[in-house]
């Protein structure tokens, strides 16, 4: 009871107040209840996560708070021909106006959305330098041959055109209801998407951003979502804990060429 009394307390502290009690504890070099209490997991100090499928039933995921913050900040780029893997989603609530036709792949025939059926990998079908615009949000990890479904991304943009993708860092595998018949292979890290950016797109505009912090991670792989977080704690910075990476790189256009 007095447990319980406690973590409703430690709840209704200001994040800044809750450090400084900790840093205290650990300046005092000595153990005291109270600090302890604060910092305890209190619900997610368990084995199984508090909720499962990234909490999606219960509002904004983690990661999806990120991207979207990701893409606002890309809006710009998000005109003319867009093709977004799917369903249209962003394409429409970040593109406006400025989009003339939104296009969605999928490898999955039943998909109502899907203008265009192909595998990612080997999209022949789909004409070079179609699209002024491509998003591809969370997607590469499902793919093993990650690198050539990329390739694929760049010969469908028409020069001067944008990429913008996204991937995860730090996260639980897909569950399976969320998959249907498609597979979780990869995790990818700031570093390794520059790598691959750099090795397909060259020289042309590339620009990685990392999203997340220790406690955005610990609350998105629980299942915690996003409006259960402060924007404090969202927004803060870490880059040693990835949750989402995300990658704008433009085509090279003849004007690039020196």
């Amino acid at each position: 009871m007095k447990r319980s009394l406690l973590d409703k307390i430690k709840r209704l502290l200001p994040l800044r107040v809750r450090y400084w009690l900790g840093e205290k504890r650990v300046q005092l070099g000595r153990r005291t209840a109270w600090a302890d209490r604060l910092v305890e997991f209190s619900e997610l100090r368990r084995l199984t996560p508090y909720r499962q499928a990234y909490g999606w039933f219960r509002g904004q995921c983690v990661d999806r708070y990120y991207i979207e913050q990701f893409l606002e900040s890309h809006e710009s780029a998000i005109r003319g021909v867009v093709l977004e893997i799917a369903e249209p989603m962003y394409a429409t609530k970040f593109g406006g106006a400025a989009v003339e036709r939104i296009e969605v792949l999928d490898l999955d025939a039943a998909n109502p959305k899907a203008t265009i059926i192909a595998d990612l990998t080997c999209a022949g079908a789909v004409a070079d330098s179609a699209f002024d615009a491509i998003i591809c949000t969370q997607t590469l990890h499902c793919i093993y041959d990650f690198e050539a479904a990329f390739r694929e991304l760049h010969r469908m943009l028409k020069p001067g055109g944008t990429l913008l993708l996204t991937v995860p860092g730090i996260a639980q595998l897909c569950p399976p209801e969320m998959m249907g018949a498609g597979h979780d292979y990869w995790r990818f890290t700031g570093q390794s998407v520059t790598e691959l950016a750099r090795r397909v797109f060259g020289k042309t505009t590339i620009g990685v951003r990392t999203f997340g912090n220790v406690y955005a991670s610990i609350a998105f792989l629980h299942g915690l979502v996003a409006t259960e977080l402060s924007r404090e704690e969202l927004d803060f910075h870490d880059s040693a804990y990835e949750v989402v990476i995300g990658l704008a790189a433009r085509k090279a256009a003849p004007a690039d060429t020196p």
